[in-house]
């Protein structure tokens, strides 16, 4: 099951300062439109050279589970809830991970009509979600692209 870091996403509560801070701390460049998702995130893909480093994102709604996990991660010294929010891991075998994830009792979830991708239910990774990608996928995560 071999794995790669391949990008990692932080949520925060102004997708623009997000985006600023980011860009202007690490010398990131966007390499997409920021756009929403059907899950209620609204998200633009960072990185160097074309590849993707760093994905920040922000609830579109209050609805969402980003939201939800902002609202829970709240407290004197984090009174936005930001942080960091997912792992994506690319492997060379989605299917096989999947399964060795769930022979250890790991919750998958999955995207219906892509079989490239999946996550691990935070809740089994000590409330970081990781994104699962095979080997070869090319996608930028809930940025879109």
């Amino acid at each position: 099951m071999g794995t790669n870091i391949k990008y990692n996403a932080v949520m925060v509560a102004d997708l623009a300062d997000g985006v600023k801070t980011w860009c202007e701390m690490f010398g990131l460049e966007p390499l997409n439109s920021v756009s929403t998702n059907q899950f209620g995130v609204t998200a633009q893909m960072l990185g160097v050279d074309g590849e993707p480093v760093m994905e920040i994102m922000t609830p579109a709604n209050p609805d969402t589970a980003l939201a939800r996990m902002m609202e829970e991660r709240k407290n004197e010294r984090n009174p936005q809830g930001e942080g960091l929010y997912m792992m994506c891991l690319e492997v060379d075998d989605i299917d096989s991970t999947i399964s060795s994830i769930e022979s250890k009792g790991g919750k998958i979830i999955r995207e219906e009509g892509n079989s490239k991708v999946a996550w691990v239910h935070p809740l089994n990774l000590r409330m970081v979600l990781v994104e699962l990608q095979e080997k070869g996928y090319r996608n930028l995560g809930a940025a879109g692209g």
